[in-house]
């Protein structure tokens, strides 16, 4: 991911990036740290599934992160 004059975060719009963790919990403090906002805890997608947490980055792209755990 880069950043550039003409590139327009995607808060609303555009593809979801999901990124692999361990546990959704572990990365939330750090994602704060780094600038981040937390816009939806971690919640289970289903039991047999795992979990997903949404966070707007530093630069305000909406991610996502995904865990079994």
């Amino acid at each position: 991911m880069i950043q550039y004059e003409s590139y327009v975060p995607s808060k609303t719009d555009g593809i979801l990036i999901y990124f692999s963790s361990v546990d959704v919990a572990n990365e939330r403090a750090i994602i704060e740290e780094a600038g981040g906002t937390i816009v939806k805890e971690k919640t289970m997608i289903s039991p047999d599934t795992g979990y997903m947490a949404v966070f707007i980055d530093s630069e305000g792209n909406k991610n996502a992160l995904f865990s079994r755990a």
